[in-house]
């Protein structure tokens, strides 16, 4: 019979606390894989977001493009207007200023539409990058959660064990009552994620890649030459 006085520990005792352990280890491995599914639905929700980002930025792309062709065509329709009316003048120094005159204005054009789809695109950028920043905070929200719920694990093994028999205690975090409740947040956790101002992008087709190659004409007469000279200048 046991001496229970002095605290000796019986086969009894012994199997209850073995049960109590593998229980709370359970527990514990269930807190784990509830963790890794938060997690994992969190990457989830950051691909989905990037992929509808990618989608919106294409369909702003689109808008632009059509956007920007509708203003060329207008300006070219002003053009033809203006230089059918121009006669003779079209060999004199008046077809160079014409020729600034719709560069100029060939510009501002560029310069409005591709500002509208900066504006549009950082919008876009900015509501993902928020979508982000929320996720990673809720990410590390989780594995908080996830740590007290192993560091409780570990003080109610403890009380069991001594409930069953004083000499059977082991600190919380040692021993078989360490789930490692102090090493998740560490494992587990994510950098935040910090904005970033972009450098400023230029279109492909750039006004230094086609300078060179705009209203080229191959004639070597004095029209020709003329306008050559022009759009050189």
């Amino acid at each position: 019979m046991a001496d229970y006085d002095s605290g000796e520990i019986t086969e009894r005792e012994r199997l209850a606390a073995q049960r109590q352990k593998n229980i709370a280890s359970f527990n514990a491995q269930a807190v784990r894989n509830q963790l890794d599914r938060q997690l994992a639905n969190y990457d989830q929700a950051n691909k989905q977001n990037a992929a509808l980002r990618d989608v919106q930025l294409g369909q702003i792309g689109r808008k632009t493009e059509a956007d920007r062709f509708e203003a060329a065509r207008n300006l070219q329709n002003a053009a033809l207007g203006l230089l059918g009316s121009m006669n003779q003048g079209m060999n004199g120094s008046t077809i160079g200023n014409a020729m600034y005159m719709l560069n100029n204005r060939n510009d501002a054009d560029n310069s409005i539409y591709w500002q509208q789809h900066t504006d549009n695109a950082n919008q876009v950028n900015n509501a993902y990058q928020e979508a982000l920043n929320q996720n990673q905070v809720a990410k590390n929200d989780a594995v908080t959660n996830a740590a007290k719920a192993l560091q409780d694990l570990e003080a109610d093994l403890s009380a069991n064990l001594s409930n069953i028999n004083p000499n059977l205690y082991v600190a919380p975090g040692t021993g078989n009552a360490n789930f490692k409740s102090n090493e998740l947040y560490s494992e587990k956790s994510v950098k935040p994620n910090l904005a970033k101002l972009s450098g400023y992008l230029m279109p492909e087709n750039t006004e230094q890649n086609v300078r060179n190659k705009r209203n080229k004409l191959l004639g070597n007469d004095y029209f020709s030459n003329m306008i050559n000279k022009f759009n050189g200048r």
